[in-house]
C-alpha cells in the first residue's frame, strides 16, 4: 500500500533520498552507513509500538482469521499505515502480516 504524501512531506522525502544516496556514494564503508541509515529510520517507524501492545494485549487468536494463534508467533499488524503504531493495530499470524512463513492455518 502506497503511503500519501503531501507535497509538503513529498519534498523532505526527496531530500532526504538525494542526500542518503550522496552520502551512501561518498562513504568508505558503504554497507556499514546503509545500514546505519535504517536503523534510524527503523527506530523512528516503530516509536509507540510498545505503548500499542500494552494498550492491545494479545488474546490468542489471528484476528485476520480467528483461529487459536501461539504468542511466539503473533505479528501486532498496523491497519492505518500512515498512522503507524498509533492507529488502529490487530494480532495477526506472520502469514497474514506478510512477515514469516507461519500460519495460523486459516491465513
Amino acid at each position: 500500500m502506497k503511503l500519501s504524501l503531501d507535497e509538503h512531506d513529498q519534498a523532505i522525502v526527496a531530500t532526504a533520498q538525494e542526500t542518503m544516496k550522496k552520502a551512501i556514494a561518498e562513504a568508505h564503508n558503504q554497507v556499514a552507513v546503509s545500514k546505519r541509515i535504517t536503523v534510524l529510520a527503523v527506530r523512528n517507524r516503530n516509536r509507540g509500538r510498545w505503548e500499542a501492545i500494552k494498550k492491545y494485549p494479545f488474546k490468542g487468536i489471528c484476528e485476520a482469521s480467528g483461529l487459536q494463534l501461539d504468542r511466539a508467533h503473533a505479528c501486532l499488524d498496523e491497519l492505518e499505515s500512515n498512522l503507524g503504531y498509533k492507529g488502529k493495530v490487530r494480532w495477526v499470524c506472520a502469514k497474514a502480516n506478510n512477515s514469516g512463513r507461519h500460519s495460523c492455518g486459516g491465513c
